[in-house]
């Protein structure tokens, strides 16, 4: 049995409130997965702007 109907046969066993509140746990952890790749995407995009906008030569520390 996969996950979704192992999911599926277990929320029928719900009553309707607690059905809901189900969806609303999914609802949350949709919103959670999209805030992570939104914050994944930024900090990509700021890592690119700074490899491009300095060079080797701006070093603050060397290797000494």
């Amino acid at each position: 049995m996969t996950t979704v109907e192992e999911i599926t046969t277990r929320i029928q066993a719900l009553p309707e409130h607690l059905q809901r509140e189900a969806l609303h746990y999914v609802e949350y952890l949709l919103q959670r997965q999209d805030a992570a790749r939104e914050d994944r995407e930024w900090t990509e995009a700021c890592a690119a702007h700074l490899y491009t906008a300095y060079s080797d030569s701006d070093a603050v520390y060397d290797s000494e």
